[in-house]
C-alpha cells in the first residue's frame, strides 16, 4: 500500500525544487551608471562586452532603450568577434531634447543571437535657461501715422524660468519712455507688448530690450525714421471730372495719399493722381493729408447754360455760367435739318448760328468746354417773312407842269418788329429779374437738370417744383426732393434775394 503513492511523489519533485536559469554567455557592463545635462547636451555613455561562454560572439548589436520621447538614442553593431573570457570596450551616445527636468532611467542592451544582456543607467535632466528676444517694426515711417512696436520673447527652456524684462523707447538720443517688470515663462511659451506711437514727431528713434533669467543676460535692438516729404498738389475740374495731382519736391507722383472729395475717400493712385466724376455745378471740397499736414481747398465748378433768340437767317446764342456770368470762347454746336454750324461765342458770351446752314425747325444746340459742365437745349426757327413791295402812286399833270416824285415812307422791314420785341423782352427781363424767380431746365444724357434762381429784390418763400418724369432718384442743392407716383417733386422753404439752387434728376 505504502508504495503506490511513490510514483506520485517522484512527479512532484519537480514542483517543489528550484528553477535553475542559464547564465547568459555575454554581459553588458557601463562603465558609469549616472549622467547629467541640459537639453541639447550628448551624453556619452562607456560600457563593456564580456564574452562569459566558451563560443566566439560576433555582431553584436548594442543600443539605448527609455522613454519614447524627450531623448534620441543611438545603436551600432560590433561585428569584431569577442572570443571566449574576452572583454571589449565602447561607447554609445544619447541625446538630450526638450524634456523637463528630472530623473530618467534608460537601458543598455547588448544582443548577439540568442545570447541577451541588458543593464539600466540613470540620466538627470537639470533645468536649461534660453530664450530669444525680437522686435518687429519697420525702417521708415511718413510722418502723420501710428506705428506699433511689437516685442518679444519666446522660451527655449525646457522648464519655468524666471526673470526681469524691460525697454527703452527714445528719439535722437532723448528718453521718452522706459518699462520693466518681472514675469515667467513655461517651456515655449510667448510673451509679447505692443508699443503704440500716436502720431510720433519727426526724427530716428530707437528701441532698447533687454532680459534677464537666472542670470542669462540678453539683448536687441531696432531702430526706425519718421519723415515728413515736402508735398504739393494741383486741384482742378476738367472734362467732367475733378482731378488732384499730388507730387514731390521733384514733381513725381507721389501714391498712397490720403483725398477727401466731399466726404468720399481715396487714395491717389501710382502717379499721384484722383479723379472724381461729377455732373452737376457746386462747390466741392477737397481735403488732403500732405504726411500728416491737413490741408483744404475747394474747386468750384460751374455750368453752363443757353438762350438764343432767332434774328432773320441767324440765331443768336448766349452762354452764361451758374451764376449767370457771360462765359467768352465757348465752342456751341448747332445740328439742324440740314446739317451743323460751329460758332464761338465773344467777351459778352454770344455768338451767331447761320440758320442757312442748319436749316429751320428743330436746332440742337450744344454748349462744350473742357471747364464748365456742358449744356443743350432745343430751338424752334422758322424761316424769316420777306416783305411786300409797297406800290407807288404815280399823278398826271398838264405837260407844262413839272411832275414833283412822291418820296415813299421809309421801310423798315423787320427791323421795327425785331425792335420791338427786344424792347419788350429787354423789360420783361428785366422785370424778371428784379422781381420774378428765373427757373431754368436742362437735360443732359440720363440726367435732368432745374435751376431757380431768387429775384434780385426778394427772397422766395415755399417754392415748389412739379414734373412729370419717369425717374430712377432726384438730388438738390437745398430743400427736399423726392420721386413718387412718376413725377418729382421740389421744395424749398426759402431763398435769400439773388439766391440759386439746383436739382439733379437721373431719368429711368
Amino acid at each position: 500500500m505504502k508504495l503506490r503513492g511513490l510514483p506520485l511523489i517522484i512527479l512532484m519533485i519537480p514542483v517543489f525544487l528550484p528553477a535553475v536559469s542559464a547564465q547568459s554567455p555575454l554581459a553588458i557592463i557601463p562603465l558609469n551608471d549616472e549622467f547629467s545635462g541640459v537639453p541639447g547636451d550628448i551624453i556619452i555613455i562607456p560600457f563593456k562586452l564580456m564574452n562569459l561562454g566558451n563560443q566566439t560572439l560576433s555582431n553584436v548589436t548594442v543600443y539605448v532603450t527609455g522613454p519614447t520621447e524627450g531623448f534620441l538614442y543611438q545603436s551600432k553593431v560590433i561585428r569584431d568577434p569577442i572570443e571566449p573570457n574576452e572583454t571589449i570596450q565602447d561607447t554609445l551616445s544619447v541625446k538630450i531634447l526638450n524634456v523637463d527636468p528630472g530623473k530618467y532611467t534608460l537601458t543598455l542592451v547588448a544582443r548577439a543571437g540568442s545570447s541577451y544582456s541588458e543593464a539600466q543607467i540613470t540620466v538627470s535632466v537639470k533645468t536649461f535657461v534660453d530664450y530669444a528676444l525680437r522686435i518687429d517694426v519697420g525702417d521708415e515711417y511718413t510722418y502723420g501715422s501710428n506705428i506699433t512696436a511689437a516685442l518679444r520673447i519666446t522660451s527655449q527652456a525646457n522648464g519655468v524660468i524666471i526673470g526681469r524684462i524691460g525697454y527703452t523707447l527714445s528719439r535722437d538720443g532723448d528718453v521718452l519712455e522706459t518699462f520693466s517688470t518681472t514675469i515667467y515663462l513655461k517651456p515655449g511659451e510667448n510673451w509679447i507688448k505692443n508699443i503704440t506711437l500716436i502720431t510720433p514727431k519727426v526724427g530716428n528713434y530707437m528701441i532698447y530690450f533687454w532680459a534677464n533669467f537666472s542670470g542669462r543676460f540678453k539683448s536687441t535692438t531696432a531702430t526706425f525714421r519718421v519723415y515728413q516729404r515736402n508735398l504739393r498738389y494741383d486741384a482742378y475740374f476738367r472734362d467732367g471730372a475733378i482731378y488732384v495731382h499730388v507730387y514731390d519736391e521733384d514733381e513725381k507722383g507721389v501714391s498712397d495719399i490720403s483725398v477727401r472729395i466731399n466726404g468720399v475717400p481715396f487714395k491717389t493712385d501710382d502717379d499721384g493722381t484722383v479723379s472724381y466724376l461729377v455732373n452737376q455745378p457746386g462747390t466741392y471740397e477737397i481735403v488732403l493729408n500732405l504726411d500728416g499736414k491737413i490741408v483744404t481747398t475747394f474747386v468750384e465748378v460751374k455750368k453752363l447754360f443757353l438762350s438764343y433768340f432767332q434774328k432773320n437767317e441767324t440765331l443768336l446764342v448766349k452762354v452764361v455760367d451758374s451764376t449767370g456770368e457771360p462765359v467768352p470762347n465757348i465752342t456751341v454746336t448747332a445740328s439742324g435739318p440740314l446739317g451743323k454750324d460751329y460758332a464761338v461765342t465773344n467777351s459778352s458770351g454770344i455768338t451767331v448760328v447761320d440758320l442757312e446752314k442748319t436749316g429751320y425747325g428743330t436746332i440742337m444746340l450744344k454748349a462744350e468746354s473742357s471747364r464748365y459742365v456742358g449744356a443743350e437745349a432745343s430751338a424752334k426757327v422758322v424761316p424769316p417773312v420777306t416783305p411786300t413791295p409797297t406800290p407807288t402812286t404815280t399823278t398826271s399833270s398838264p405837260s407844262n407842269t413839272t411832275t414833283t416824285p412822291v418820296q415813299p415812307p421809309k421801310n423798315y422791314g423787320p427791323l421795327a418788329a425785331i425792335l420791338l420785341i427786344a424792347g419788350v423782352l429787354l423789360a420783361g427781363t428785366s422785370y424778371a429779374a428784379f422781381f420774378m424767380p428765373i427757373i431754368q431746365e436742362e437735360r443732359l444724357d440720363r440726367y435732368y437738370f432745374v435751376k431757380v434762381k431768387a429775384p434780385r429784390l426778394r427772397s422766395i418763400d415755399n417754392f415748389r417744383f412739379e414734373k412729370g418724369v419717369t425717374a430712377l432718384g432726384a438730388r438738390a442743392t437745398k430743400g427736399s426732393a423726392k420721386v413718387e407716383d412718376n413725377r418729382v417733386l421740389w421744395e424749398i422753404e426759402h431763398l435769400e434775394p439773388g439766391e440759386e439752387a439746383y436739382l439733379q434728376v437721373i431719368l429711368g
